[in-house]
C-alpha cells in the first residue's frame, strides 16, 4: 500500500511534464485530475463507531480528493468527467445521491457535508449494504450505459468491520472485483490498532486499502492515486506494462503490449504494428524489466513455440549513425542508451542488417540485427493506454 503510494509520488514529481520519450524511461500513467473521468461512488459507515465528528472528516476527505479540477458530473462535449455518488449504511443501505445527482464541485461540497452532517442512532455496521446498494447502481446507471467503457470506483469509508453468511462483505466485493470494480477502502479507526486496516484489506483491490492512521500522513494523495491507475487501462488483448507480469493489480505503466503470432519481416512488422490501434509501433525495450516482462507476454501466447523470435522497434538509422527505438508517428525516434541487449557476435554489419529481433538462447532471449525486408519472425507492439491524457471512446478509440 505505501509502497505504491510512493511509487506514485515519485513518478508524479518526475512527470509532473507532459511524458517526452527522449527521457529513456517508460511512459507512466496520466496523472492530470483535471482529466480524470471514471464513475465513482462514496459508501460511508453512519451508524454511531463513525461518530459525527468522523463523518465530518470523511465528508471533508470525499470533497478535498475531487478538487483538484476534477470535472464532476456529465458534459455532452468534453467526455473526461467523473460522476460521483454517495451512499450510507448502517445495518442498511440508503442511496443519498446516484451518479447522475451532483453536477459540479460545488453540487458534491453541498451533498457530502449535509448528508454526512450526523451520524445515525443505529449501532449496527454491515459493510455488505453499502456494497449491494453501490453494486445496483452501477447495473442501473452505469454498466451498458454510454459510460459503460468508463472504469468503475467504490470508496468505502468504514469505522468497523462485520457481517457474515448474507452479510459478508467479501462475497459482494469479489463479485464487484470480477466484473471490473475497483474497490478503495478507507479505515476510519478511532482505536489506532490497525486490525480494521487488515479487514477491509481483504475486500479492497490489493494496494487500494488505505487508514486515517497511516503513516504517509496523506490518505486524500493516495486515494487520488489508486483513483487515476483505476483511470490508466489497455484495450481488450493488450497487456499492460506493470511491475509485476504475474500481478496485474501491481503498479502499471501507460503503456501497451501486443504480440502478433503472425510472422512478417522487419519492415512489415513496423507498418503492421502502426494500424493495429491508434499510434500503435514496434516495441521499446529500454530496460531489462521491459525486456523480461515483453518475453512473458510472448510465453504467455497459448500458440507460441520455441525457440522463441520476435522483432521489436529497434532499428539503425544512418542519418543518425545510431540504433533507434521506434515512437507514435509524428514523435521522434529514441536513440539506444544505456542498456542493451546483444548476442554474442552481434550487431552486424549494419549496411545490409539493420533491424532487430529477439531470438531465444537458453531461457532468455537476445537481440540480433537482420535485413529489414527478408527473413520473418512475430513481432510486439506497443502503444499509450487510455487514461486520463488519452480519453478512449466507447470502441476504445483513443480522442485526445
Amino acid at each position: 500500500m505505501k509502497a505504491l503510494y510512493c511509487l506514485l509520488v515519485l513518478l508524479a514529481t518526475v512527470y509532473a511534464d507532459v511524458y517526452n520519450p527522449q527521457s529513456y524511461t517508460d511512459r507512466p500513467c496520466g496523472d492530470d485530475l483535471g482529466n480524470l473521468w471514471l464513475d465513482v461512488i462514496a459508501v460511508v459507515d453512519n451508524s454511531q463507531g463513525m461518530t459525527t465528528d468522523g463523518l465530518s472528516s470523511v465528508a471533508a476527505n470525499i470533497a478535498t480528493v475531487f478538487s483538484s479540477g476534477t470535472r464532476i458530473g456529465s458534459n455532452t462535449t468534453e467526455p473526461r468527467t467523473t460522476r460521483v455518488g454517495l451512499i450510507t449504511y448502517n445495518s442498511v443501505a440508503k442511496v443519498n445521491a446516484d451518479l447522475n445527482t451532483f453536477q459540479s464541485i460545488n453540487d458534491v461540497y453541498n451533498g457530502v457535508f449535509n448528508d454526512l452532517s450526523a451520524v445515525t442512532d443505529a449501532t449496527d455496521s454491515y459493510l455488505a449494504t453499502g456494497l449491494q446498494a453501490a453494486n445496483a447502481l452501477f447495473a442501473a446507471q452505469s454498466f451498458n450505459t454510454t459510460r459503460d467503457h468508463y472504469k468503475k470506483v467504490v470508496i468505502v469509508y468504514a469505522s468497523e468491520y462485520k457481517g457474515y453468511g448474507e452479510l459478508d462483505p467479501v462475497k459482494v466485493a469479489d463479485e464487484m472485483k470480477g466484473s471490473g470494480v475497483y474497490i478503495v477502502t478507507v479505515a476510519y479507526d478511532q482505536g489506532g490498532n490497525g486490525q480494521l486496516l487488515k479487514d477491509l484489506a481483504g475486500i479492497a483491490t490489493p494496494g487500494y486499502s488505505f487508514s486515517n492512521t497511516d503513516d504517509s500522513d496523506n490518505v486524500i494523495g493516495e486515494i487520488q492515486g489508486a483513483l487515476l491507475q483505476a483511470n490508466c487501462f489497455c484495450p481488450t488483448d493488450w497487456d499492460q506494462y506493470r511491475v509485476q507480469f504475474n500481478d496485474k493489480n501491481s503498479y502499471h505503466y501507460g503503456l501497451c503490449l501486443q504480440y502478433v503470432s503472425l510472422q512478417a519481416n522487419w519492415l512489415s512488422s513496423k507498418m503492421a504494428c502502426h494500424t493495429r490501434w491508434n499510434n500503435s509501433y514496434l516495441a521499446t525495450e529500454f530496460s531489462q524489466d521491459k525486456h523480461n516482462f515483453i518475453l512473458q507476454v510472448v510465453k504467455s501466447d497459448p500458440g507460441v513455440k520455441q525457440p522463441y523470435k520476435y522483432n521489436v522497434g529497434l532499428s539503425w538509422l544512418s542519418s543518425a549513425n545510431n540504433w533507434v527505438w521506434e515512437q507514435p508517428i509524428g514523435i521522434e525516434q529514441v536513440p539506444l542508451q544505456v542498456w542493451s541487449n546483444w548476442d554474442m557476435g552481434y550487431p552486424k554489419n549494419v549496411a545490409s542488417t539493420s533491424g532487430v529481433l529477439n531470438l531465444q538462447s537458453g531461457s532468455g532471449t537476445y537481440w540480433e540485427n537482420q535485413a529489414l525486408m527478408t527473413g520473418a519472425a512475430n513481432y510486439v507492439c506497443e502503444t499509450y493506454s487510455c487514461d486520463t491524457d488519452n480519453y478512449c471512446d466507447a470502441q476504445l478509440n483513443k480522442k485526445h
